[in-house]
């Protein structure tokens, strides 16, 4: 935990609230009365809430309530895991950052992060960060060279070589995951803006909103293609999905101007294609967690070919697995499980997040994990699965500030806790595991580098 420089604080305090007023000032000035009292009343409130982390004395929006005993690795029993590597992306000692450890908790690699340093022209945001604790990574591999490619969540795409220095940076509002693409780049969720003054799309939603889009990144960090995954809901007859929400669609109606939230993008492998006779090999499956609606589609003619709302609720990162399934993080939980106020989770619950199999042909579906005394977990937001060479899973229990492994059985055989003190834990967006075999690495020494 670092220690408070007060001075600072306040200059950091003096010149935020500068800004703030001085935003104020200019919404007021461009809305109607009624829209510019919401717009002070959400100011305010933003900034009370985002006190201590506005004026570095706590990154409050990155850390949690713990709800488990230790630090570091707690549980290593992984049958021959001795040589894996795991990278995690989250909130280490004091900032943003990507670590490659041994399953003994040992570093290997680390990249700090600052979205300052990384994009000091903001002009691709509405709402650039007021500070570096404003913003987080979202979605993270590394490639066999380990070179790093992660998003700051809503704020830009960046690829940082083995020893930290930067080989491009996307100035998109990209987020969530990163995933590589079968033709080459990467599969990332993107967002446009749609402001309150342009005519809508789609109606009947009135601007202004967010579209979320399908990006392919070139491995040099150009967009090859955009799919818009409202159109594709249009042109495949799902209006009536996305118009089942519960808004009234009044003109002078208040909503949160999101209309989708896609939150991860999962190709299918031709490895396993045979498995899933209802599609072919790059189909994508997309979360899109505002309907509890996961969909598998075509990205080169935009034909939905299989749809399902829940048993999922608020989903995150659906994988395709072998034998013909996909594997699903289900949050099972809303916002309204937070205490009034305060976006905490709580330490005692009564319905946790599980890990959901199912067969997209049948419709059969079966709980993997988190039904089973000693396996709860809860990540109201966020969260990650993913399938090991064991026949386990890799969770990411975002809220938690923890990662662990099961095995087949349901049996936690590794397990990591990012401890921030002694009644909180820091948040962790990802974790990936990967075989020593994987890298092409001979050495991780970066000396003179500063990485």
């Amino acid at each position: 935990m670092k220690n408070v420089d007060i001075s600072k604080a306040l200059f950091n305090c003096a010149g935020i609230m500068s800004l703030f007023l001085v935003g104020v000032v200019f919404g007021v000035a461009h809305t109607a009365p009624r829209e510019a009292l919401l717009f002070i009343g959400d100011s305010v409130a933003s900034v009370y809430q985002e006190r201590h982390t506005l004026t570095g004395v706590r990154p409050e929006r990155f850390l949690q309530p713990a709800r488990y005993d230790g630090t570091g690795v707690t549980v290593n029993e992984v049958p021959g895991g001795d040589a894996d590597l795991v990278l995690l992306s989250g909130f280490f000692d004091g900032g943003n950052e990507l670590r490659l450890i041994r399953r003994d908790g040992d570093i290997v690699a680390r990249w700090p992060v600052r979205f300052s340093e990384l994009f000091p022209d903001t002009d691709h945001l509405d709402r650039p960060p007021a500070t570096d604790w404003n913003v987080d990574t979202h979605g993270a591999l590394i490639e066999p060279d380990g070179s790093v490619v992660f998003n700051f969540e809503y704020a830009g795409l960046v690829k940082l070589d083995r020893c930290g220095r930067v080989a491009w940076t996307l100035p998109r509002l990209t987020h969530h995951s990163v995933e590589f693409a079968a033709t080459g780049g990467f599969w990332v969720p993107g967002r446009r803006i749609h402001q309150e003054a342009a005519a809508s799309p789609f109606p009947p939603f009135q601007t202004p909103f967010s579209e979320d889009t399908l990006l392919q990144v070139s491995a040099e960090g150009e967009v090859l293609r955009e799919l818009s995954l409202l159109q594709i809901m249009y042109d495949n007859g799902l209006e009536g999905l996305l118009t089942a929400s519960g808004h009234t669609f009044y003109r002078t109606m208040s909503w949160d101007r999101e209309i989708i939230h896609l939150n991860k993008i999962a190709e299918l492998p031709a490895e396993i294609a045979d498995d899933f006779p209802m599609f072919e090999a790059g189909d994508l499956a997309v979360s899109i967690r505002q309907l509890n609606l996961i969909m598998v589609i075509d990205p080169d003619d935009g034909k939905v070919k299989w749809w399902r709302i829940g048993p999922w609720l608020r989903q995150h990162d659906p994988e395709f697995r072998a034998g013909g399934r996909l594997v699903v993080f289900n949050n099972n939980a809303y916002k309204t499980a937070y205490p009034v106020g305060d976006e905490k989770t709580p330490v005692e619950y009564d319905r946790g997040s599980t890990i959901v199999e199912i067969d997209p042909a049948s419709g059969d579906y079966e709980t993997l994990y988190g039904h089973m005394p000693g396996q709860q977990m809860l990540s109201i937001v966020r969260g990650k699965v993913e399938l090991t060479p064991l026949g386990g899973l890799l969770i990411t229990e975002f809220e938690g500030g923890r990662v662990f492994e099961s095995d087949a059985a349901g049996r936690v055989i590794w397990e990591y806790i990012n401890r921030y003190n002694s009644e909180e834990v820091a948040e962790i967006t990802e974790a990936r595991l990967y075989p020593q075999s994987y890298f092409t690495v001979s050495s991780w020494s970066c000396e003179g580098t500063g990485a």
